[in-house]
């Protein structure tokens, strides 16, 4: 079965405190929650966090006060309605082994792994123990016991983390690695994970070959394909934005994976925080968002919940599910098959460490910053890793620390300029020992002398025109050689001085200096330059002048070659996909839009879905449409076609929209 796109990842982590596990457990019921939650696909537990097994079990200790075989009765289910099944076993975390087997815990530098008296709460286990052993049984049972009834493996808790346990000390010191050294606890933490994943695909390929397996953790999308590519069939980016990750995760994870070839999905939460929250319920509207964002970033949909240890389904859950998932459903005929198109490349500064380990710590801040601006800018683009294939995109963004040392990169980036490609470099990006390695007349100086400098446009920069911005991160100079052929966008004016104890102007800096101005962003046919760390400023401040000041640059690097030009607002996010069909081909315009508010303790909360007025969209065709309608209710918008561009309107909306055009 090809992958769905409306799962329920379904939790189950049950104390044996706890009596009656199970004991309202009913076919009709469950029956009755998936149809109330339009679901057609659903992660089922095996195994959780406390170390339960919730089916017969004989290399396991299934849960003490269990009542039935509860993995056999969902399947069941499942198999009537034709629901894909995943089965879920937690493999970092297995409490009642833990306690028995506390030399098995993963342990910190001064070999501290947790103590049981004191913290309630769980103790992670290390894969480099005898613990992997008994994961692999537990593996191999459930996969025998239920082989031809589910169609997925899911093992949480998993990670490259380091660990002192006295069998990795043993081991790093065995392969001549240093285990007082941070850097060589991470190399035999690769190790470790290694021998996991191989272990674990070699249990899998015996019993059930082929069977997807998904090792759930949540960063490694983002060290390395080799890390990405142990999930053996597509991926599952774990994103709850209400429990910490906030709304900018997915987008940011989704614009990555999309580029790896495998399908994949958006997993959040029903629920007001994140896991394991009992009677936390988000509003209906925020879930309707969140299935329509993964929808527009190219993803299928997961639902998190959490089972109630008497194992009935609580039905106001799977409603607030349904009034996403119903929404999914209609949008389904368009999105199978579709995949999303870009203008822009993003180098992800946080997957550039295999590269130039210098482009960290500040890498994941610099790609939150360049993923909101190109979101709020509506550009169309994906974030890449250096074994991407450029050739695709029409603009490469080189975010704030990406130095390019001698070899393959630096030789496939040449070669794209050669072909006709376009670069923007900010900060020391296209850099090497402190110089720019691609010849656009201008000769890179190094760090300037003062922060904040003063960013001036040379034109009037929305929405305040031409003025001295503050601009706090690390700023850079440089110089234009004679016969330079380009345009100077905006100027860098300097601070009269640095602010010290007795040396200091007003409350927080000092103003600008007039007479230290120099060009700071500017523009070729080919390559732009902004001498700020700006990505990182926008993370970090999100001031409007600098997005506008990037937006400026990215504008006028694609010209005529941006593919969608739209009034959609700054919050709304947008996307294309192409479909092929039958009848020929379908772009598949995308349109999301919602305020997430902070409240609480700063959880992002969204609750209204405001009424977006009309937007005008013109989108780049080889030829003029036979069709523009509003999907799925297939309503016609007139459309004009001219210049080789089809501009179309679509009507205001709350939530999200589709518009379709066929060509």
């Amino acid at each position: 079965m090809s992958l769905p796109y409306r799962q329920v990842h379904l939790d189950f982590h049950t104390s044996e405190c706890i009596e009656g596990i199970g004991s309202r457990f009913s076919r009709e019921n469950f029956k009755a929650a998936l149809q109330a939650g339009h679901v057609n696909s659903i992660t089922l537990f095996s195994k959780c966090h406390h170390g339960w097994s919730y089916h017969p079990t004989k290399v396991n200790l299934p849960h003490p006060h269990l009542c039935c075989d509860l993995l056999d009765e969902q399947l069941a289910v499942c198999e009537e309605l034709g629901v894909r099944t995943e089965i879920y076993i937690s493999a970092g975390l297995a409490e009642q082994y833990a306690i028995r087997h506390p030399e098995h815990l993963r342990r910190d530098k001064n070999g501290y792994g947790g103590n049981f008296d004191t913290e309630a709460g769980y103790h992670r286990l290390c894969f480099n123990t005898a613990y992997l052993d008994q994961l692999t049984r537990e593996i191999e049972e459930m996969l025998t016991r239920y082989k031809g009834r589910f169609d997925g493996l899911f093992l949480d808790i998993i990670g490259m983390v380091p660990c002192w346990c006295p069998d990795c000390v043993k081991g790093m010191s065995e392969m001549g690695l240093n285990p007082d050294s941070d850097a060589d606890a991470w190399k035999y933490a690769r190790v470790v994970y290694d021998k996991y994943t191989s272990r674990v695909a070699e249990t899998v390929e015996r019993i059930i070959p082929g069977l997807p397996i998904i090792h759930n953790d949540g960063g490694a999308i983002f060290q390395g394909r080799d890390i990405a590519f142990r999930n053996q069939g597509h991926f599952e980016l774990e994103s709850l934005p209400t429990g910490g990750w906030g709304y900018d995760h997915f987008p940011r994870a989704a614009a990555y994976a999309r580029t790896l070839g495998r399908d994949f999905l958006g997993m959040t939460g029903k629920f007001h925080t994140t896991w394991g929250e009992f009677g936390g319920f988000k509003h209906p509207n925020a879930l309707r968002y969140e299935a329509a964002l993964a929808n527009a970033c190219g993803a299928r949909c997961s639902v998190g919940d959490q089972l109630h240890p008497d194992g009935e389904f609580d039905l106001a859950t799977y409603r607030l599910i349904g009034a996403a998932y119903a929404e999914v459903e209609t949008r389904e005929p368009w999105l199978m098959g579709s995949r999303l198109t870009a203008d822009i490349g993003l180098l992800s500064a946080e997957n550039f460490r295999n590269v130039c380990p210098d482009a960290l710590p500040d890498g994941i801040k610099q790609d939150l910053g360049a993923n909101r601006i190109m979101l709020e800018g509506h550009y169309l683009y994906d974030i890449l890793d250096p074994e991407a294939d450029f050739s695709k995109y029409r603009l490469l963004i080189l975010p704030d620390t990406v130095e390019i040392p001698a070899g393959d990169l630096r030789d496939r980036l040449n070669e794209y300029l050669a072909k006709g490609g376009k670069l923007l470099l900010t900060g020391k990006s296209g850099t090497c020992e402190g110089k720019f390695i691609f010849d656009f007349g201008v000769d890179f100086v190094g760090e300037g002398q003062y922060r904040p400098a003063y960013l001036r446009p040379c034109f009037d920069l929305e929405p305040n025109g031409q003025t001295s911005y503050v601009t706090y991160s690390r700023n850079y100079d440089v110089s234009l050689r004679e016969g330079f052929d380009g345009e100077v966008r905006d100027l860098k004016v300097d601070a009269y001085f640095n602010r010290a104890p007795r040396r200091f102007c007003s409350h927080q800096h000092t103003p600008y200096d007039r007479d230290k101005t120099a060009p700071a962003a500017l523009v070729t046919a080919q390559i732009g330059y902004i001498g700020w760390d700006i990505f990182t400023e926008y993370a970090d401040k999100g001031s409007v002048h600098v997005k506008y000041a990037v937006l400026d640059i990215i504008d006028r690097l694609l010209g005529e070659d941006k593919t969608l030009t739209t009034s959609l607002p700054s919050c709304g996010v947008t996307s294309v996909a192409v479909k092929e069909t039958e009848n020929g081909t379908q772009l598949i315009h995308q349109l999301v839009y919602a305020i997430p508010k902070v409240r609480g303790g700063g959880t992002e909360i969204i609750e209204d879905l405001p009424f977006t007025p009309d937007v005008t969209c013109s989108l780049a065709t080889p030829s003029a449409p036979k069709r523009v309608y509003l999907a799925p209710a297939m309503t016609d918008l007139p459309f004009v076609y001219e210049g080789g561009r089809v501009t179309y309107t679509v009507p205001g909306f709350s939530c999200s929209a589709m518009a379709v055009v066929e060509m």
